[in-house]
């Protein structure tokens, strides 16, 4: 009995080991097979940190920070599908910010639900924003335009290959630790995809958070034309924003402002009637109260 436990223990001392020195290599690499998403996931990580600072419902924001940071470790480790993985709920998480963020009772009457009885439809989600007045220049005629909710449901599919693993090219077949690898053509198709992802989360970011887009710096602005985007991205990006009304960017922008002024003390009350706390995540009901001298 003890030397059939001291085995065991022997060959999981054995994985363990094996585990530390593929994640000590690949993280240890220069991951240049990857380098163009993992500009455009740092700048959208960034700009979703700078939205939720004007967002009444952040919690999905954070969210998908997170999976931001799983998608670029399952990339630094080769893992393709994990990484496809945390793409998807990337979109999720987006998607349910946008929707909740704009209906913020709705998200107060979600929490008080219990976790099992909790349903998000994505589809319907993402049906629903688009009716928001935020996402009207992305619906226009131009092809350039009317791309960005396409784009985001190819996303969303090609993700789910790997999630539901119907074929062999979208399951994982390691036989061993160390056969967890990509190879350069999966590595060039991982790193288009997930910039491809990436282009299409930054402009729906920046859309339905335009005022506090307005408000970035030009250098930061320059840099994500530059480096975070590709040739086509960014010619999309910038058709979307230049079909943009500017009376609908003013009043965005001038929205923004005064948000971030009131924001300067906490807890603040949003346009609902609710607060939120310090740390941004919860919103509670604040109840009307009257004093008398």
């Amino acid at each position: 009995m003890a030397s059939r436990r001291s085995r065991r223990d022997s060959l999981r001392e054995k994985l363990l080991a094996e585990v530390g020195r593929q994640v000590e290599r690949r993280l240890g690499g220069s991951g240049a097979e990857l380098a163009g998403s993992q500009q455009t996931l740092a700048y959208l990580s960034w700009l979703a940190w700078h939205c939720s600072g004007f967002a009444t419902v952040p919690a999905f924001l954070n969210a998908a920070r997170a999976d931001i940071l799983a998608i670029l470790h399952a990339g630094a480790l080769g893992v393709e599908r994990t990484a496809h993985v945390h793409a998807r709920s990337l979109l999720e998480n987006l998607v349910r910010h946008c929707y909740f963020d704009s209906r913020p009772s709705l998200f107060v009457a979600r929490c008080l639900l219990p976790e099992e009885d909790v349903r998000d439809v994505w589809a319907d989600l993402l049906e629903e924003i688009q009716r928001l007045p935020h996402f009207q220049p992305a619906l226009g005629d131009a092809a350039e335009t009317s791309i960005l909710f396409s784009e985001i449901e190819h996303g969303y599919k090609q993700s789910s290959r790997f999630v539901h693993g119907s074929t062999a090219r979208y399951r994982s077949l390691y036989r061993d630790i160390g056969s967890i690898d990509l190879d350069a053509e999966r590595a060039r198709d991982l790193d288009a995809s997930l910039r491809r992802l990436g282009e299409a989360c930054l402009l729906l970011l920046a859309l339905y958070h335009l005022g506090p887009y307005l408000l970035v710096s030009q250098p930061i602005r320059r840099y994500m034309m530059r480096d975070a985007m590709g040739p086509r991205g960014r010619a999309r990006f910038l058709r979307c924003m230049e079909s943009v009304p500017v009376t609908w960017a003013q009043h965005q922008r001038a929205a923004a402002l005064r948000t971030w002024r009131e924001r300067k003390r906490k807890p603040f009350p949003t346009r609902d009637g609710l607060l939120l706390d310090r740390k941004g995540l919860a919103l509670v009901a604040s109840p009307r109260v009257s004093t008398t001298s």
